[in-house]
């Protein structure tokens, strides 16, 4: 079996991304003040980009915006079910490819929850390890002080997205993700 190191590096993106959860929890723990998590949350989207990522096989950077909408489900901290709904964000990418490495996606995301309220998550930073429109996410980020539920919690996230279509005429233009995100305080 040969492993190609485009390949290799792909399936080890997904480890490496957990690596700020993890050197979170470890400097919470040094400190004497471990984070609550109030829930983890699954958020799963659909994504159209404005204009095609890569079409006709160029893979040149080039910023570009993602519109994403998907549903949520969350557990409490003790794995219990905490709240659904349905969700809708804007991507900002600087310079986003099918192949290669994008820093500092910016976004915002609405979760309007099954009970009618609702709740604002800023991405503040995403990083983004990409080959051939797979892509590992690793998300930094807050939700806002007036949100319903969740309101001051830090978010720490990692998730998969994948799309088709990279390199042909037409180039990428929808994604698919899901996005692990856990809520502490």
């Amino acid at each position: 079996m040969k492993i190609t190191v485009r390949g290799a590096l792909l399936a080890a993106a997904p480890l490496l991304a957990a690596a700020p959860l993890l050197t979170g929890a470890f400097q919470a723990h040094a400190d004497g003040t471990a984070p609550t998590t109030d829930a983890t949350c699954v958020m799963s989207a659909h994504g159209t980009f404005a204009s095609p990522v890569d079409p006709g096989g160029a893979n040149i950077a080039l910023a570009d915006t993602l519109v994403m909408a998907g549903t949520v489900e969350c557990v409490d901290g003790a794995g219990a079910p905490a709240a659904t709904g349905t969700f809708e964000r804007t991507v900002t990418m600087p310079a986003t490819e099918c192949t290669g490495d994008e820093h500092g996606d910016t976004s915002t995301t609405t979760v309007h929850w099954s009970d009618g309220t609702t709740s604002t998550f800023r991405f503040e930073r995403t990083d983004v390890v990409k080959v051939n429109g797979t892509a590992s996410l690793t998300v930094t980020g807050t939700v806002t002080d007036d949100s319903a539920r969740f309101a001051g919690d830090t978010l720490n996230a990692v998730g998969t997205s994948s799309g088709t279509g990279c390199g042909t005429p037409a180039g990428e233009k929808t994604v698919d993700s899901t996005l692990v995100v856990r809520l502490t305080h």
